[in-house]
């Protein structure tokens, strides 16, 4: 099969808003103004689409200097009134970050004491399901994904953050005297003021650049992170926003790193955990089960190969379990069996 099944109707939108703010990101012509302004004024849902893609790639800037462009509910017409309510959005957001600093210091986010080995580390973990924000003392933002570990330790010689499972994104405060290093399966990722995400796995490490630029080298796994044994030479694998890095952990031969360029709707689509959101766009369906696995104790198992070889797209709220069987249901040929809380079965219908 090669047809693409949608599995929610606002796919197109959340594609559209996509679309807009990479325009929005090389700046917008007056024609385009104007159909911007047009698509805005077509549904309430455009504007908050705009907003959230605006929150994830930090474009609430941009967003002001067009404010005369959103269209206003209460009176038509009033810039004055456009630009406060993008200022409302733009602090509600801000509001939002505040608060998930304050979950992240709940017990919930499993902020634990550390082992003898690790005692000059502070940890942080996330459960499967949650996410957390954490401001460094440098005020660099790092945010853990579901299902993570983080070990960090500031010292007056480095910034070091050690990946020990899962994913995050940091957005690197500058220093240039003091660089910082995030280690995942003996890769060592170096910046001194950018912004970058890392998910790990037992095959790769995946890495893309959202602003600036990183290096990447190699540390032993037996070898004590040190300023000498963090030093990255300027010869080293170079990784530029806008790019990934599929990195090799492969310990037995010559690495096989992987650099490819990525537009700005993929990043936006990889990087969608932000927002409590995974998006699809032509994955299989054995693809997709197991990236939802990810944010739920919830397993899938699909009983029919062919059916692991459909491939979807659209746009599942992370931990939506009930949402998700629906759209299934509605959207494919599948009987979706319950065998008990943490097992589900997929399964064409007779």
């Amino acid at each position: 099969m090669t047809n693409v099944y949608p599995l929610m109707n606002d796919d197109a939108k959340f594609e559209q808003a996509s679309h807009w703010i990479a325009k929005i990101d090389r700046e917008l012509t007056p024609t385009e103004q104007q159909e911007f302004k047009h698509w805005l004024a077509q549904d309430i849902k455009h504007q908050e689409l705009i907003i959230e893609m605006s929150s994830l790639w930090d474009k609430m800037d941009a967003l002001d200097r067009l404010a005369e462009l959103f269209p206003d509910a209460n009176k038509a017409g009033s810039t004055k009134q456009n630009s406060s309510t993008i200022k409302k959005w733009s602090i509600a957001l801000a509001a939002s970050l505040i608060l998930a600093v304050f979950v992240g210091l709940l017990p919930n986010s499993h902020f634990e004491s550390l082992t003898n080995s690790e005692q000059d580390f502070v940890r942080y973990e996330t459960a499967i399901g949650e996410s957390s924000t954490i401001y460094l003392p440098d005020n660099s933002k790092v945010l853990l994904n579901t299902d993570s570990v983080l070990l960090v330790r500031y010292t007056d010689d480095y910034r070091l953050l050690e990946l020990k499972r899962g994913e995050l994104l940091v957005e690197v405060a500058h220093d240039k005297t003091r660089p910082l290093s995030v280690i995942a399966n003996n890769k060592v990722i170096q910046a001194v003021g950018t912004a970058f995400n890392v998910q790990m796995s037992s095959q790769n490490v995946e890495l893309i650049v959202t602003d600036g630029r990183v290096l990447v080298g190699q540390i032993k796994p037996e070898v004590e992170p040190t300023l000498e044994t963090l030093t990255i030479p300027s010869t080293s694998l170079a990784v530029s926003k806008g790019e990934m890095a599929t990195l090799d952990v492969n310990r037995h031969g010559k690495s096989k790193n992987k650099i490819s360029k990525i537009d700005t709707i993929s990043i936006a689509k990889n990087l969608s955990w932000r927002q409590g959101h995974l998006v699809f766009k032509g994955e299989s369906l054995a693809e997709a089960m197991a990236e939802v696995s990810r944010y739920t104790s919830v397993k899938f198992e699909i009983a029919d190969e062919e059916l692991k070889k459909i491939k979807i797209a659209g746009r599942f709220k992370t931990g939506d379990i009930n949402g998700l069987i629906g759209a299934l249901n509605n959207n494919f040929n599948i009987k979706t069996d319950r065998v008990n809380k943490n097992l589900v079965v997929l399964r064409k219908q007779s």
